[in-house]
């Protein structure tokens, strides 16, 4: 593992992988040079944390160009300030230390509490629409755009399985050369492939299809900016509709 440091540039580079890794687009999964970098920058940072923690703090000894710090007045300082210079007996120290122990945990639930809140929230949006696969073959022109616009994911176009047209964009679903389950939306208007995704099992499949495209500017029938999110269920796909109004 190379050195590290926690200069802005490696900050930089972990925020960006850990966005690709948690955020609301993952892509990382089909990226394993990137995927083994961040298991690199997390495990380094970890490390650094912990010997930043680990690091003993050895106040200054008092000397010619530096005055001792004055005694402690048990009648007037706090508690926490007691427990640390020992003015506390031994019990006050130790409750002293449990209730700053104490307020630390409850924050740390209250932060985790919310997260879970979060996760159920979002969990529980309903899709705007849920599309089954109808029985239209794929053409030479799903087929080509699949082949040209997302070789990089080798999908089998002889089995792709059409799910009909939410918005003017065409959904399709297949199998690419490594066995995982892919997703393309296709807008027939502009004649190209406005998004495609592929993820290995269990990971879901989430394909978003943003307003601005090659070759589009917006959802027939819909109006504002923003995304329509495509979550792949196996035999249907849900569809989720993020937009925002324009200005004016």
């Amino acid at each position: 593992m190379q050195d590290f440091t926690h200069d802005s540039e490696v900050d930089r580079e972990l925020d960006e992988l850990r966005a690709r890794a948690y955020g609301p687009d993952p892509d990382i999964g089909v990226d394993s040079p990137a995927l083994a970098r961040l298991r690199e920058l997390e495990a380094a940072h970890r490390a650094d944390v912990t010997a930043r923690t680990d690091a003993p703090n050895t106040p200054g000894i008092p000397g010619e160009d530096q005055e001792a710090p004055e005694p402690t007045n048990p009648a007037t300082a706090q508690p926490s300030q007691l427990a640390k210079e020992g003015s506390l007996p031994l019990s006050q120290r130790a409750q002293a230390v449990w209730r700053s122990r104490l307020a630390w945990t409850i924050g740390a639930l209250a932060v985790a509490g919310g997260i879970v809140v979060t996760i159920l929230l979002i969990s529980a949006l309903r899709p705007a629409a849920t599309l089954h696969p109808t029985l239209a073959e794929a053409d030479r022109q799903v087929q080509r755009l699949v082949l040209e616009e997302a070789s990089w994911y080798q999908i089998d176009v002889s089995n792709l399985r059409a799910y009909g047209t939410y918005h003017g964009l065409e959904i399709w679903s297949g199998l690419n050369a490594f066995g995982s389950p892919c997703l393309v939306a296709v807008h027939r208007a502009s004649g190209s492939l406005s998004e495609s995704r592929c993820a290995p099992p269990p990971a879901d499949l989430i394909m978003d299809v943003s307003s601005s495209g090659d070759g589009f500017e917006g959802f027939d029938g819909l109006v504002g900016e923003g995304i329509i999110r495509f979550t792949f269920r196996g035999d249907t796909v849900d569809a989720y509709v993020y937009l925002m109004p324009r200005d004016g």
